[in-house]
C-alpha cells in the first residue's frame, strides 16, 4: 500500500504561486469543488514530509498518513487566503496536530509529555507545538512571527525565560532548569504551559484584529 501511495505522490504536480492564487479564488469565491481537490492533491507531499519527520511506527505509517490528509483537508476548508499567512504554514499546524493527537490516543505512554531517557523532550511533544524549533524555522511570515513574539512578551516571567532560553538561545534544558532551580520534569511542564499560553494569546490577537473564521 505504501508503494502505491509513493507512486501516486510522485505524480503530484506542484503549484506555482499564480496557480495557487487562482485555485484559492476559484474555490473560495466561486465555490469550485475541483479547485479544492487540486489544492488538497498539491499539498499531499507536505503531509508525507511531516509524517516522516514525526516518524511513527512502521505499522502505523499509513494510518498516520491518512490522519495527516484529514488535517490537510481541514486546513483547506478553514484557510482564509486573504490573510497574510502562507497556507503551508497554516496547514503544517493542522497536519501535525492531527497526527500527534492520533498517536497519543493510540499509544499514550510512548508519547508522554515528560522527558525521554536522554533528558530531552520527546519529538512528539516538540512537533505538537507551533513554536517548536522545526516550526519556527518553517514560519517565514513576518506578521505571524510578530504576533508570536508579542505573545512571548506577555507571558509570565518564568515562562518567558524558558521559551527565550530554549528557542532564541538554543540552550540545554538541563542547564535552564538548574539556573531556574527547578526539576527537569517541572521545566517541561512549564515549557508546555508557556506554549499553551502563547498559542492562546496569538489566537486571541488574531480574532481581535482580523476576525478570520477557523483561526
Amino acid at each position: 500500500m505504501l508503494t502505491e501511495y509513493l507512486k501516486e505522490l510522485q505524480k503530484v504536480a506542484l503549484l506555482t504561486p499564480e496557480d495557487e492564487h487562482r485555485l484559492w479564488h476559484q474555490y473560495r469565491v466561486q465555490g469550485d469543488v475541483d479547485s479544492r481537490l487540486r489544492l488538497i492533491e498539491a499539498y499531499q507531499p507536505l503531509v508525507f514530509k511531516l509524517v516522516m519527520q514525526i516518524r511513527p511506527p512502521d505499522v502505523m505509517l499509513m494510518d498516520m498518513l491518512q490522519e495527516g490528509t484529514v488535517g490537510l483537508i481541514e486546513a483547506v476548508e478553514r484557510f482564509d487566503p486573504t490573510r497574510a499567512v502562507r497556507f503551508s504554514t497554516f496547514a503544517t499546524y493542522r497536519i501535525r496536530g492531527r497526527v500527534l493527537n492520533s498517536l497519543r490516543r493510540i499509544r499514550p505512554v510512548e508519547y508522554s509529555l515528560e522527558e525521554d531517557g536522554q533528558g530531552e523532550m520527546p519529538l512528539s511533544t516538540r512537533l505538537a507545538d507551533p513554536e517548536s524549533d522545526d516550526a519556527l524555522l518553517g514560519v517565514e511570515d513576518d506578521a505571524l512571527l510578530s504576533q508570536v513574539w508579542r505573545a512571548v512578551d506577555d507571558l509570565p516571567a518564568r515562562e518567558r525565560a524558558i521559551l527565550r532560553a530554549t528557542y532564541v538561545e538554543s540552550r540545554d534544558p538541563r542547564r535552564i532548569a538548574a539556573e531556574l532551580r527547578i526539576s527537569l520534569s517541572h521545566f517541561y511542564r512549564l515549557h508546555k504551559q508557556a506554549l499553551s499560553h502563547m498559542r492562546r494569546l496569538v489566537l486571541e490577537e488574531t480574532h481581535q484584529t482580523r476576525r478570520v473564521p477557523g483561526y
